[in-house]
């Protein structure tokens, strides 16, 4: 096993890496466009575990525009904007009900936390939307409000991943370099963002549920093609990496 020399901050990304909510709030957007698809003919349409596979990951903006960017009735910014805020209310009220932690994530920010080790929240998501999440979880402990960054609120202009500029942000914010840092992400757009950022390491986590058994092995494949290394499927190997055979193996 390759070890990971022990950074300074560990940059965690929210939805399908610390928290499994992926499938809810995907489930949720499916359903908005699924209802508004027969008003804009011509655009696609997806079964569920098809639009989870495609738009993992991807602000709801962004699928948007890769739906109905080609239909022949195209959206304008007032209907994008208006849907745009419809899907996040839905899915707070669904993650509030529905969001948990991934498996093994509460033991191991607890390990880190009580060895004194910084970690931080670098995601898409609105301020709004990870609060409800953290709630639901019960993992408000770990990410006190200076420690969460996202692209939604936390920028001057909205520039999500895979642009770099959260990453670079939080990393500014922490007083810290990237060279210190190392990012645990799900997505390839996340891999994208930490890798353009300069995070000197970036581990792919494929342990969601939103990743199929049948999908992991391609979607830690992408991962690894856009920079991720390594690739994990359990929370708790992120502490085998991070502490060698010397120090002794983490108590999980």
């Amino acid at each position: 096993m390759t070890w990971i020399p022990l950074p300074k901050v560990i940059l965690f990304d929210h939805d399908g890496t610390i928290v499994d909510s992926e499938i809810v709030a995907l489930k949720s957007a499916w359903l908005l466009t699924t209802e508004i698809a027969a008003t804009f003919p011509g655009a696609p349409l997806y079964d569920l575990p098809k639009f989870i596979q495609k738009f993992a990951g991807k602000p709801y903006r962004d699928i948007l525009t890769q739906l109905y960017a080609d239909a022949p009735t195209v959206l304008d910014e007032p209907t994008i904007a208006t849907l745009v805020a419809e899907e996040e209310n839905r899915a707070i009220d669904h993650l509030k009900q529905e969001a948990k932690p991934t498996a093994g994530t509460p033991e191991v920010l607890s390990y880190l936390w009580n060895r004194g080790f910084q970690f931080a929240l670098v995601s898409n998501s609105s301020l709004r939307r990870l609060q409800a999440c953290l709630t639901a979880s019960a993992l408000t402990a770990y990410f006190p409000t200076p420690q969460i960054f996202s692209a939604h609120d936390s920028l001057p202009t909205r520039r999500p991943k895979p642009l770099p500029d959260i990453y670079l942000h939080a990393a500014e914010k922490l007083e810290t370099e990237v060279s210190n840092c190392i990012a645990v992400e799900d997505s390839m757009s996340g891999v994208k963002s930490a890798v353009a950022a300069g995070i000197s390491q970036v581990v792919g986590y494929v342990g969601g549920t939103h990743i199929s058994e049948n999908e992991r092995s391609s979607r830690a494949a992408a991962l690894r093609s856009m920079g991720a290394h390594p690739i994990i499927e359990q929370m708790p190997t992120l502490l085998e990496l991070l502490f060698n055979s010397e120090a002794g193996s983490p108590p999980l």
